[in-house]
Parts: structure tokens; C-alpha cells; sequence
């Protein structure tokens, strides 16, 4: 058998024509975050790139900035920017895998200046003054930008003297009342801040004389019965007063004083009596011997019966008789 292949004048291969393969793509997508950050800020920036190879190459990342100080490889890092001055900076990522095969990309971020922060304080002494006095008034101003200050004072009385962040209130002529000083402290730029402080002038009280001292008081009179030492009714009613004085004043004290009439029997030696009987009825009531003193005299010019009389005399605390 003799076996008879057809030719063809055209062979077409299966998929003719070949499809070419895409070629090998690499994109890079970077951001930052936060991407806005206060003049000082103390923590860190996150910058990162979103990358991919179409390929699924491995991928090597560098990192350039024009501002702060990056740490940290691969596709995310951080930067410190503390030190960065207020503008618009940009992070760069450049992307790349082993075939030369690259992309880039850019992310901004902004610094922005501190917000201004003024503030003041004010104090003065002495709180209290006379008409006439000096009030030294100090304020103490804090500017977070370093601004240059200025201070203004103002008083709804007196004379302010004095320039600067100390000054003086002159209060001539100022009757007793309460007043009022304000402060202000300016940078400038249109920053400000006040501070109020009062002062109070008071005209002092006349001064007056001391008070008279304390005077030795006669506060009993007993009278004793002719050449008799003994107490009569009369005579211990007044001492119940004497012990009543001695039991609320303390601090005070008795002197007993003891006369006897010329004419009476051993006149010296019956006065001496008479104090005795006196005195030892006040200590057997309670009355301490350190708040009692004695004299023993003759009463011959005192006449009647003030010549057969004891007084008693208080002594006040401090009074020496």
C-alpha cells in the first residue's frame, strides 16, 4: 500500500502568533503621617512607600529627605523634624529590584510655627500702706517665642513711677480705700496679656495715751469690838466678797492692814492679832498664803473707830504696795 501525504502549502503553529509577555513594571506610592506637625514636635514622622513589582521581584528601598533626620530601612521608616523651622518639607523613596527595574516617589509634610503664648503675673507689697507710702509692684512676663516685651501700667489712683517690668505706685494723697493697678505686657505682633493686683491705704488710728496703771482698791473695812481680835458677823460678811474677788481675779492680791486704838491693851500686839485672825480665815478658805500681805500699825491719828479698823487693800497684778 502506498500511503500519499497531502502537503500544505501554509503550517500555522497552535496561538499563532506568539503574545509577548508585558513588560516588567515597578510603582511606588509614598505618604507620610502626620503629615503636619507643630514647630518642636517631639515625637516621630512615619513616612512609607506602597510599592509593588508587577513581577513580584524582590524590592530595595532608599529613603532621601530634604529636611529632619530619617532612621530605618525598608519600605517604612521614621524622622524626627524637632528641629526643622516652620516651611513645607518632602520625603523621597527610591524603589528598585534586582533587573534595574525602578520607581519613585514624593511625600510633603509641613511644620508649622508654635502658636504664640504670652502670659504675665503681677505681685506687690506692701499689701497695706499709709497715704504717702511707696507700693513696689514686680510682674513677671513668659513670651514661648522669646519675644522682645514691653510693659504698660495703669492705676485708677496715685502716681505710677517707673518703667519697665518694675514699678512703683506713690500713694500722696490718697484717702483710706482700696485701689487698683493694672499691668500689660505687649510683644508686638499683636500679642498681649494683663494682670491686676489692689492694693489698700489705710490711715492709721490716733495713737493714745497707755492706760493708767492699776491703783491699790480698799475693798473691805472691818471693825473690831475694843481689845477684841475675834470677827463679828459684820466683819465676815465682808470677807466672804474679799474671798469671792480672790477666787475670780487670781493674778491678784490682798494686803491686810491692821490697827489697833492707842488706848486699847498692848494696842501693837492686838493689831498684830487682828491680822492673824483675818489671815488665817482666808487660807482656811482656800486662799493662797502668796496672795496675802500684812501690816500691823497703831491707828492714834486715825481717830473714831478707824483706830480699831483692818482694812483690806487689792493689790491688781503688777502693783507693788
Amino acid at each position: 500500500m502506498v500511503l500519499a501525504l497531502a502537503a500544505s502549502r501554509n503550517l500555522w503553529a497552535v496561538d499563532w502568533p506568539w503574545k509577548k509577555k508585558p513588560p516588567d513594571e515597578v510603582t511606588a506610592r509614598c505618604v507620610i503621617e502626620p503629615a503636619e506637625v507643630e514647630q518642636g514636635f517631639p515625637g516621630r514622622l512615619r513616612p512609607k512607600v506602597e510599592a509593588a513589582d508587577s513581577r513580584s521581584h524582590p524590592l530595595a528601598y532608599v529613603w532621601s529627605s530634604n529636611g529632619g533626620v530619617l532612621t530605618g530601612t525598608g519600605p517604612a521608616v521614621e524622622m524626627d523634624a524637632s528641629q526643622l523651622n516652620p516651611g513645607v518639607y518632602s520625603v523621597s523613596a527610591a524603589v528598585q529590584d534586582a533587573y534595574s527595574h525602578r520607581a519613585s516617589c514624593v511625600a510633603d509634610f509641613r511644620v508649622a510655627p508654635r502658636p504664640d503664648s504670652l502670659t504675665m503675673a503681677c505681685s506687690s507689697g506692701p499689701e497695706v500702706v499709709e497715704p504717702g507710702a511707696r507700693v513696689e509692684v514686680r510682674a513677671e512676663a513668659t513670651d514661648l517665642l522669646g519675644h522682645p516685651l514691653r510693659y504698660r501700667w495703669f492705676a485708677n489712683a496715685g502716681t505710677i513711677e517707673g518703667e519697665g517690668s518694675a514699678v512703683q505706685l506713690d500713694t500722696s494723697g490718697l484717702r483710706s480705700g482700696l485701689y487698683t493697678i493694672t499691668g500689660r505686657v505687649e510683644d508686638g505682633l499683636g500679642g498681649a496679656s494683663d494682670c491686676v493686683i489692689t492694693v489698700k491705704v489705710e490711715i492709721p488710728p490716733p495713737i493714745l495715751p497707755p492706760p493708767p496703771p492699776p491703783e491699790p482698791l480698799n475693798i473691805a473695812e472691818i471693825v473690831f469690838a475694843r481689845n477684841r481680835q475675834a470677827l463679828e458677823p459684820a466683819g465676815q460678811s465682808q470677807l466672804q466678797h474679799v474671798l469671792e474677788r480672790l477666787r475670780t481675779e487670781r493674778s491678784g492680791r490682798v494686803s491686810l492692814e491692821s490697827y489697833a486704838d492707842p488706848a486699847e491693851q498692848e494696842p501693837q500686839k492686838l493689831a498684830a492679832a487682828r491680822a492673824e485672825t483675818v489671815k488665817r480665815y482666808l487660807l482656811e478658805n482656800g486662799v493662797p498664803e502668796s496672795q496675802i500681805a500684812t501690816v500691823v500699825g497703831l491707828g492714834g491719828r486715825r481717830g473714831g473707830l478707824r483706830n480699831r479698823t483692818l482694812d483690806i487693800i487689792w493689790l491688781p497684778d503688777g502693783v507693788h504696795y
